[in-house]
């Protein structure tokens, strides 16, 4: 039964431990989806595992790009970004290194060494050194100086990084440069009040004409609708000039369910995508896909606009031509639906002010009193309720694969995010409420991932 877990149209490690989505890009005619990697499903010494596509829906799984085989990264080639200039690819990561010794490795013992490789095809590496160490980054600053996210602004390039500082109060730092491998520090960017000790995997970008800041925050206390998980991942909007003076608007969570971390976005043809860890560190759950030797996921490609400040969150649409043509359905009071599938894209429009939604009577998702329910019966490994607050739902997609489940409420204003283990041979889909109603099943045959290359770790 465990095989069931092997998902069609999200990309996975074939073995392993997958997490943090690095380096995202579209060079030389493909898509590159770089990825935390470690060779036990229960995490270990990172490396860059790699995938690529022509169209975001075929992808191949390539042989390892980076590993902690330096100086300057022996314990660990962790987050970074890309960045193609000159018909090159400028890659930034965290190369960690933990000095033998009695060491906390927060303020003392560790190196978080930014690191550029250059490469030619986004395959193989022309050329690899550090640019900053941790001698470069502001005395007030812990040893946790670390994913580099780099892009190009008003003719110069700028890099953030998440930071810790010495009194635990989590910021992001701005540094400049002219040439891409030399770079002085002008800013940093963080709240006039206590919010997190660490900020992970910063992303600042500009989207209908205002800067956006995707973070991952450490520290926050977690509550009944907001950061509801261990860590949680979000963002604020920039007013003002991110290198000298701004304000944030308040922090506004990126998603309300339990497997959603470490999202990273790139632009392609005035297009801003997002991909994300489909899993949380540190989190109480677990999966069962442990004892078959692979761990986590990634999320399905998002395309992100703005709509009054606020983040709208979609699945790709180049999502829709790997599933057939849609069953439609007017819903009053009920319906059950058994599929032999997992694999499903299952939209909910015209909905009235209370309805539920259960799977196989493992996963419920149940709204009331303005308040949606995400709630995990069976194959849950941990995961209990998560709660998202919505004045009125009038829509809902909801697309599964076999061992995931990610909706989106109100065409992307909400979205909430989980693994979902079910012990069901097939699933059966009951809806109580009224509605309009599709289902449209995954193409026979279809599976996102081709893995003839393996994955080799020399």
């Amino acid at each position: 039964m465990r095989n069931n877990y092997k998902l069609l149209y999200h990309l996975y490690p074939e073995q392993g431990w997958m997490n943090d989505p690095n380096g995202l890009c579209f060079f030389k005619g493909y898509y590159h989806v770089y990825y935390q990697y470690s060779k036990e499903a229960v995490g270990g010494l990172k490396y860059w595992g790699h995938f690529r596509s022509k169209d975001l829906l075929n992808w191949e799984s390539l042989d390892i790009f980076l590993s902690p085989d330096k100086d300057f990264d022996k314990s660990g080639v962790y987050s970074g970004s890309a960045l193609v200039h000159e018909n090159k690819l400028y890659i930034y990561y965290t190369g960690n290194v933990k000095e033998t010794g009695d060491y906390d490795y927060i303020y003392k013992g560790r190196q978080h060494n930014t690191v550029l490789v250059v490469s030619e095809d986004g395959m193989s590496v022309e050329s690899r050194q550090v640019v900053l160490y941790n001698r470069d980054y502001p005395a007030d600053m812990s040893c946790h100086v670390r994913d580099p996210k780099v892009f190009a602004y008003d003719g110069k390039f700028y890099m953030v990084l998440g930071a810790r500082s010495k009194d635990d109060k989590g910021q992001v730092l701005v540094y400049e440069s002219t040439d891409l491998y030399n770079w002085n520090y002008i800013n940093n960017i963080k709240t006039d009040y206590d919010f997190g000790y660490m900020w992970e995997c910063p992303d600042l970008f500009l989207l209908d004409g205002k800067w956006v800041l995707l973070l991952s925050p450490q520290g926050i206390e977690r509550k009944e609708f907001e950061a509801q998980n261990v860590y949680t991942n979000g963002y604020f909007i920039l007013d003002g000039d991110f290198r000298s003076e701004y304000t944030l608007s308040e922090y506004r969570d990126l998603d309300f369910g339990f497997d959603f971390y470490a999202c990273q976005t790139f632009e392609k043809d005035n297009k801003r995508y997002m991909l994300a860890w489909m899993g949380m560190p540190d989190a109480e759950y677990t999966a069962p896909t442990i004892e078959d030797g692979w761990q986590h996921a990634m999320t399905c490609f998002r395309e992100l606009s703005l709509k009054d400040d606020k983040l709208i969150i979609n699945p790709i649409k180049e999502l829709e031509n790997i599933f057939e043509k849609p069953l439609d359905y007017i819903v009053n009071k009920s319906i059950e639906i058994n599929l032999e599938t997992y694999a499903f894209d299952l939209r909910l429009s015209k909905l009235n002010s209370e309805f539920s939604l259960n799977f196989s009577g493992e996963l419920d998702l149940v709204y009331k009193d303005k308040v949606l329910k995400l709630v995990h019966k069976e194959g849950a490994y941990g995961r209990g309720e998560r709660k998202l607050y919505c004045e009125d739902i009038k829509e809902l997609r909801i697309l599964m694969d076999k061992s995931s489940v990610e909706i989106f409420v109100n065409s992307g204003m909400y979205t909430m995010t989980s693994r979902y283990y079910s012990k069901s041979k097939n699933i059966g889909i009951n809806f109580r409420g009224n509605a309009a109603l599709s289902i449209a099943l995954l193409k026979e045959n279809y599976v996102a991932v081709n893995l003839k290359y393996g994955l080799s770790i020399t």
